[in-house]
């Protein structure tokens, strides 16, 4: 940091000296949004998690050149005079930076070094965050920071926003998170009754019991939805599935030797168009479904005693009907859904597998506080 210069003024009729010290100088509106800006980026919230300044901090033992802080959108909006903002930051009493002595560069002083991030210091933020919703929708980052000034000091502002699905633009949710300096700040404003930002009344909330209550809520909209599709789709997959009727034929032999492809060739000989057989090598019982509506009705016509001999075996077969046709038919609905469910499964396990994902780079970067980021880079439930 910058030493405190003192300056000679005359003196006074008792021949004492008087003295006055530069950094009371009065601060200008725009001096104190640099300030401000430029504390925010070195901060203990932002520093952390912008990779960006993180890799020219660790350049030239932490000193940011100020040409690469105005590639930064916000403070680039204040000023791009470098002059002007060196100016400002000789005038911050925090002892949070320092201005290296040509003007051209700013550090976060090495006397107060990152506090680590660890699960003691993330409850201890979240102790002095709160939620509120309400804020008009057309309001500006700025007209947040003034708001929450007039009331205690914050540290973190975030403006919740939506991104729309057609034009790709982000717009503001009319809520924030808002950490204040200290915990009893925090407390003071929760403390407010009937809070308001102009004519629109907020609701505010701590952080944390905000988060709990969305994931509860999340929770039971998943369990909803978890249980309410499982039947609904299994109907709806039967429904999808209509089978012919008058097409199931059963049928008994005794040849330890017959095969599926035996029934096959005796029925074909019938014109009988196939669907499906139902029937393993060894079993002495089969089904064997047919194509069309009432196949099997005609086919049973073709054989008046039941018997037909196929090769060797006899066999005899039977047309199921009523009860017996149904109960066969909806256990092969079931089956056949089934398989296709197993069938889609194992489709999407493979794309899966062989999904590499897309490139990153470029992505543009969520912002956090201030909404922040270099010029080079940057659902929704209430």
């Amino acid at each position: 940091m910058t030493e405190e210069k003192v300056a000679e003024v005359p003196t006074e009729s008792n021949g004492q000296e008087k003295k006055e010290t530069d950094n009371v100088e009065e601060k200008t509106d725009l001096d104190i949004a640099i300030i401000r800006q430029v504390e925010y980026y070195f901060g203990d919230l932002n520093l952390p998690r912008d990779k960006f300044l993180r890799e020219q901090v660790k350049l030239d033992e932490g000193w940011v050149p100020l040409d690469i802080l105005i590639k930064f959108n916000r403070l680039a909006q204040l000023t791009t005079d470098l002059a002007v903002i060196a100016t400002a930051l000789n005038k911050s009493t925090t002892g949070l930076i320092e201005v290296s002595e040509d003007n051209k560069k700013v550090r976060r002083s090495p006397e107060m070094p990152l506090p680590e991030m660890n699960e003691e210091r993330r409850k201890e933020l979240v102790s002095r965050t709160i939620y509120a919703k309400g804020f008009p929708k057309d309001l500006v980052l700025d007209d947040l920071l003034k708001f929450f000034k007039q009331h205690e000091e914050v540290e973190n502002v975030i403006m919740r926003k939506y991104q729309e699905i057609k034009t790709k633009t982000r717009h503001f949710k009319g809520s924030v998170f808002a950490t204040f300096k200290t915990k009893e700040q925090a407390e003071k404003f929760m403390e407010i009754k009937d809070l308001k930002y102009g004519d629109n009344e907020l609701i505010t909330k701590w952080q944390d019991a905000y988060l709990t209550e969305k994931q509860e809520e999340y929770a039971a909209k998943k369990e909803k939805r978890d249980k309410k599709p499982k039947k609904e789709d299994a109907e709806k997959a039967k429904d999808d599935i209509q089978l012919p009727t008058g097409t199931v034929l059963y049928f008994t032999q005794s040849n330890e030797k017959f095969k599926r492809e035996d029934i096959k060739e005796g029925l074909e000989k019938l014109e009988c168009e196939i669907a499906y057989v139902d029937f393993n090598a060894g079993d002495s019982q089969g089904w064997v479904r047919l194509s069309k509506e009432n196949a099997a009705k005609e086919a049973i016509e073709k054989i008046p005693d039941g018997k037909l001999t196929i090769g060797e075996t006899e066999v005899t077969i039977k047309l199921l009907e009523g009860d017996e046709e149904k109960a066969y038919l909806d256990k092969t609905i079931e089956e056949i859904t089934k398989r296709r469910k197993n069938q889609k499964n194992n489709r999407h396990n493979r794309q899966g597998k062989n999904y590499k994902g897309k490139h990153q780079h470029g992505k543009k970067r969520k912002q956090g506080n201030h909404e922040e980021a270099p010029a080079t880079k940057i659902k929704a439930d209430s």
